[in-house]
């Protein structure tokens, strides 16, 4: 084996041990933890067996392998992004309706207090 693929290994077994980490101290949610554990899979398998990128690259027509990890990155990342603006604007959709109600919460609280100070 050649130096760079010990660095390459070494450095997909430190990432997957990070993930597996995150995981278990609950610091990943549940629904993105399955996502981060494929990634760690697939970095550790890609990382230790480089040549699986060679047979996968033959099997889609790609002639520079190498180019394979770095295509299905960019994918992911695009991806990613994807899902971390559907979240937001659920979550921003939470916070309008909060507001909403709070806001109504509070008008029906200061009428209330309205009635109150007129029946005194």
């Amino acid at each position: 084996m050649e130096f760079y693929q010990y660095f390459t290994a070494f450095l997909a077994v430190v990432f997957f041990i990070f993930v597996i980490l995150l995981i278990r101290r609950d610091s990943i949610l549940m629904g993105a933890a399955f996502r981060w554990l494929i990634l760690a899979i697939s970095i550790l398998v890609l990382g230790v067996f480089p040549q699986v990128a060679d047979i996968a690259a033959g099997w889609v027509g790609i002639a520079y392998s190498p180019i394979l990890p770095v295509i299905l990155a960019c994918l992911l990342l695009m991806l990613k992004a994807l899902i971390a603006d559907i979240e937001r604007a659920k979550t921003q959709v939470k916070m309008d309706r909060i507001a909403q109600k709070l806001a109504m919460v509070e008008m029906e609280l200061e009428q209330l207090k309205q009635n109150k100070r007129a029946g005194s």
